[in-house]
């Protein structure tokens, strides 16, 4: 009995110090694993790469838009660092390199390889995708991670292939400024030509001896109105006007709606004296003939003398809309981002204003010749006879 007794307490006694004991060497190498592993996240997430210009830290923004040297570290706090690049553009050193990197007021050294960028994509190309595959080692755990990036076209020095550049860079810049420009300039030569039938109606109808006094004085009170506004209009830029209404009176609260309405304003009172010039250059006969017929003199007026006389000014008002397409440039001053606008945002972005300014130019060249050439071919067809009243926007 006692020896069975002693055999149960042996057995415990062994099986409590094999309990006790390899637990203890499991917990203690998954904590050494645990530990591992967070030290190599750790790498992963503050590794940084620095430029070779200045030394600053590159972010995944600048990475995504690289366009010079730049330095990989091989070691983080005891991390070992080695490095794959995927790249027809880049190229890493074989050998390491110490740089000096500033922190606060003291000053550390860092080894690092360096990459260089051995050639740039051209516009055409574009953007060029790059990875870099780092492998950092801890003790005996390692772990693969990849870093992508952009490698970015740099605008030529010399005219021709800085021009070629911002065109196709900034092409849909471009293209959305002539976009907004042509919806400004056709929807306020339309809204201004309706408005400047009523003004122009306004001057051209002046009081009779037949009319009542209160009929005679609506006349002459409109007749006024219309040629203080004419000259009000006529007199002053679009571009004190746009800021008079925008700054002034934050008209809308939309700066776009304010200057669709400046440049209605302001076409109008040219078509006005367009339309007023062309119903005065109509022969004096039909008039009377018209009277003649028994028609009164303001069905004379409105289905005799004004048709002919919006036809004849069709030419001069389609000039006026071709002039709104250069004439919105100032609407850049109440921040509306029309072509010219965008083309000095443009401008700003890498400080080449030479080229920006050719391509717009040529653009607004385009535009305005394309126009021209269309309203010619209505004229011929619709046999109008150009009217050459200019503005003097």
């Amino acid at each position: 009995m006692r020896k069975v007794l002693n055999k149960v307490i042996l057995f415990a006694l062994v099986f409590g110090i094999i309990i006790t004991i390899f637990p203890k060497a499991n917990a203690e190498e998954l904590n050494n694993d645990s530990t591992e592993n967070e030290v190599l996240n750790d790498a992963i997430q503050n590794l940084k790469f620095y430029s070779s210009f200045n030394y600053q830290t590159l972010t995944q923004d600048k990475l995504n838009k690289l366009t010079s040297d730049f330095y990989l570290p091989v070691e983080y706090f005891g991390v070992t660092i080695s490095y794959i690049v995927d790249s027809e553009y880049l190229s890493v050193s074989e050998e390491t390199e110490i740089i000096l990197l500033r922190q606060g007021t003291s000053t550390i050294e860092k080894e690092v390889l360096k990459v260089t960028v051995t050639n740039l994509p051209n516009i055409i190309k574009g953007e060029q995708e790059f990875l870099i595959q780092a492998t950092l080692t801890y003790l005996d755990d390692s772990i693969t991670y990849n870093y992508q990036g952009f490698i970015t076209p740099v605008i030529p020095d010399d005219f021709f292939g800085g021009a070629i550049y911002t065109l196709v860079r900034y092409a849909k810049m471009f293209l959305e400024g002539a976009g907004l420009t042509l919806l400004i300039s056709l929807v306020g030569t339309v809204l201004g030509f309706i408005l400047a039938l009523f003004l122009a109606t306004a001057k051209i109808i002046a009081p009779t001896p037949q009319d009542k006094i209160l009929s005679k004085s609506l006349k002459i009170f409109f007749n006024k109105l219309s040629s203080i506004y004419i000259t009000v209009f006529r007199g002053t830029p679009m571009i004190v006007q746009a800021s008079f209404f925008w700054y002034g009176f934050g008209l809308f609260g939309n700066a776009l709606l304010c200057g669709l309405f400046v440049v209605s304003l302001n076409t109008a009172a040219y078509i006005a004296e367009i339309i007023r010039g062309s119903v005065n250059a109509i022969d004096k006969g039909q008039t009377e003939g018209s009277l003649a017929l028994g028609l009164s003199y303001s069905q004379t007026f409105i289905f005799v003398i004004f048709p002919q006389a919006i036809k004849n000014s069709m030419p001069a008002i389609g000039n006026e809309f071709v002039i709104n397409i250069k004439d919105t440039a100032v609407l850049s001053v109440i921040g509306i981002f029309e072509l010219f606008n965008q083309t000095k945002k443009i401008t700003s972005l890498h400080y080449r204003q030479l080229e920006a300014y050719a391509i717009v130019a040529l653009i607004y060249l385009i535009l305005t010749y394309s126009i021209t050439s269309i309203l010619k071919v209505i004229e011929k067809r619709m046999g109008m006879k150009p009217l050459e009243l200019t503005s003097s926007n």
